[in-house]
C-alpha cells in the first residue's frame, strides 16, 4: 500500500493579475486582508514548501507570456535558492493530460525526484491546459502544434533563461512534449538548448501496435461526429471511460504496471481536453503516418537530422502509442552524436513492460525510469 500524500496548495501571494481574472479561488476574505495580499504579492512573491520525505521541495508558481499574451504557466520546483545542477530543466507534457502528470503526488513525481536530485525543475503547462488557459484580452481559440512550436516554446525557454540566470536549458518531454522539442529544434538556428530528454515521443504512426489510432479519421468522415467528440472530450468523461474500455486501457498502458490508487489519481486530476486545432493537427498526423505540419507541407521526420545536440530517448517495450520501433526510427535519423536509447522491459532487465502512460506513473517509474533520466544528465554535467 502506498502513504498518503499531502495536498499542496497554490502560492499564498499570487500575482494581482491572475486573481482579478478569477482563475484562483481565494474563498471568503475580507477587504483588509485582500488589499494586503494584493500590495505584497505584487512585490514579494514567497515560494510554497512542499512536505515529503527527505529534502523540502520549493515550489514557485510563474507565467511566461507570449507574444500571442497567452499566459503560459511554469511551477518552479527545487531544493533551496541554488541548485547542484546548473542548467535549469524544463517538463512538459503529452496529449490529453495536464501537467500535474508529471507531479501526481509525492511519491509518484518525476517533477519532485528530478529536485531533490539538486536540478532546477519548471513544470510547463501547455497552452489550454492547467492554468495556461488563454490568452489575457480575447486571441486565438484554436491552434496546432505548429503554432506552440513557433510561439510559445521560445517565449518559455527565454523565461527560464532569465529566471535561473542560465543560457543553457533542459528540455525533458512525454510524448507530445518530446515531438514539440523535435520541432523546435529543426526550425530554431539558437535554441537554447543544453540537453533534450524525449519519453515515448515518435515521430512515425504507421506501426501495427498503432492501428487503433487510425480510428479517430471516422471523425474527419463526419464533422458531426467530430462536434460530438469535441464535445464530449472532458477529464470528466475519460476518467469513467478508460477503465470501462478495457482495449482502451491496454493501449494507454500495461495495467500491470501501475498502481490502482495512482491509476485512480491520474483519471480524476491529470487529463486534459485537447484543442479543436490541436485534434485537426493530429488526424492529419495520423492521416500521413508521420510527424508533419498542420498544413501536411513540412516533415519534421524527415528533418530529424538537424537535431544535434545530447539526446536521451526512453521507449517502452509495451508501449502501443509510441511502439519501440518508432522510438528507434528517431535514434537513428537524429544528427546527434551523443544519443542514448533506452525501451524499458524485460529485456533490459526491468521489472515490466513499459507502456505509455506508466513511462511516468509505473510500480518502479522512480527506480527504472526517473534514475535513467537523472543519472543521464549529471553524466553531461559533469556531476557523475
Amino acid at each position: 500500500m502506498r502513504s498518503g500524500s499531502k495536498r499542496a496548495t497554490l502560492p499564498l501571494l499570487t500575482p494581482w493579475w491572475r486573481l482579478s481574472r478569477g482563475k484562483i479561488n481565494l474563498g471568503p476574505i475580507s477587504l483588509k486582508t485582500f488589499l494586503i495580499f494584493l500590495l505584497i504579492s505584487i512585490f514579494f512573491p514567497v515560494p510554497v514548501v512542499l512536505a515529503g520525505e527527505g529534502a523540502a521541495v520549493y515550489r514557485e508558481q510563474h507565467w511566461a507570456v507570449t507574444a500571442e499574451k497567452f499566459e503560459l504557466a511554469l511551477e518552479r520546483l527545487r531544493v533551496g535558492k541554488k541548485t547542484r545542477i546548473q542548467s535549469p530543466i524544463v517538463l512538459v507534457h503529452g496529449l490529453f493530460v495536464n501537467s500535474l502528470f508529471f507531479n501526481l503526488d509525492e511519491e509518484q513525481s518525476l517533477a519532485r525526484y528530478l529536485a531533490k536530485e539538486g536540478f532546477d525543475v519548471w513544470n510547463l503547462s501547455l497552452r489550454g491546459t492547467g492554468r495556461s488557459l488563454g490568452p489575457l484580452k480575447g486571441g486565438a481559440k484554436s491552434w496546432t502544434l505548429d503554432d506552440i512550436i513557433e510561439k510559445d516554446l521560445s517565449a518559455v525557454i527565454r523565461y527560464v533563461q532569465k529566471e535561473s540566470r542560465n543560457s543553457q536549458v533542459i528540455w525533458v518531454g512525454y510524448e507530445m512534449g518530446g515531438l514539440l522539442a523535435y520541432g523546435y529544434l529543426e526550425k530554431k538556428a539558437s535554441p537554447g538548448l543544453a540537453a533534450l530528454v524525449t519519453i515515448g515521443a515518435p515521430v512515425t504512426f504507421n506501426h501495427p501496435q498503432q492501428e487503433p489510432m487510425k480510428r479517430l479519421l471516422k471523425l474527419e468522415e463526419s464533422p458531426a461526429l467530430k462536434k460530438i467528440f469535441l464535445y464530449l472530450n472532458s477529464p470528466f468523461l475519460g476518467s469513467y471511460l478508460i477503465p470501462l474500455i478495457p482495449k482502451m486501457e491496454e493501449f494507454f498502458y500495461n495495467r500491470e504496471n501501475i498502481e490502482e490508487e495512482i491509476k485512480e489519481k491520474f483519471l480524476a486530476n491529470a487529463l486534459a481536453e485537447i484543442n479543436p486545432g490541436i485534434l485537426d493537427h493530429l488526424l492529419r498526423i495520423i492521416q500521413r503516418g508521420e510527424f508533419v505540419s498542420a498544413e501536411g507541407n513540412f516533415s519534421y521526420r524527415k528533418n530529424l537530422a538537424k537535431i544535434q545536440l545530447p539526446l536521451l530517448l526512453i521507449g517502452g517495450e509495451k508501449d502501443q502509442v509510441a511502439p519501440p520501433e518508432a522510438i528507434r526510427t528517431v535514434y537513428r535519423a537524429v544528427g546527434s552524436t551523443d544519443r542514448t536509447l533506452r525501451i524499458l522491459g524485460p529485456r533490459s532487465k526491468n521489472s515490466a513492460a513499459y507502456g505509455h502512460i506508466d513511462l511516468i506513473l509505473g510500480k518502479k517509474a522512480k527506480e527504472e525510469v526517473f534514475s535513467v533520466i537523472s543519472r543521464w544528465l549529471k553524466q553531461r554535467d559533469g556531476r557523475e
